[in-house]
């Protein structure tokens, strides 16, 4: 099994995919900037899947963290659950907005490219 990047692996849905994936036999490194996550997830998720919890706090904003990770670590895939969601707050912060969802997915990707990793699922529930 191989190395998953999980951006926004302590939120919600991340941290449920985290725990599907460590069950499946992957290997997964957790990126969150803890924006919409709570900073105990990461323990409560050690304690759920009896491991050690790989996760790093930083942005997908942020280029050179992102090229960080991958150096670090020898990634297969990425799983991109990072991006703002709140529709009444879209509204009011719409460059907000652009700027991690499109900006910061953007980064992911040239991020990925460089490093050689060409397989990427997308999900979010960004408005």
């Amino acid at each position: 099994m191989g190395t998953i990047l999980l951006t926004g692996g302590a939120g919600y849905i991340g941290s449920h995919t985290y725990v599907e994936l460590v069950s499946a036999g992957h290997e997964v490194v957790i990126v969150d900037n803890f924006s919409n996550a709570r900073a105990d997830v990461v323990e409560r998720l050690q304690s759920i899947t009896d491991g050690p919890v790989t996760c790093y706090r930083g942005d997908v904003l942020d280029k050179a963290f992102l090229a960080d990770i991958f150096r670090r670590h020898q990634i297969d895939a990425v799983i991109h659950f990072a991006a703002l969601k709140a529709v009444g707050e879209s509204v009011q912060k719409p460059l907000d907005y652009f700027e991690v969802n499109c900006t910061g997915f953007s980064n992911l990707l040239m991020a990925m490219k460089d490093a050689g990793v060409f397989r990427v699922v997308f999900s979010s529930t960004a408005t």
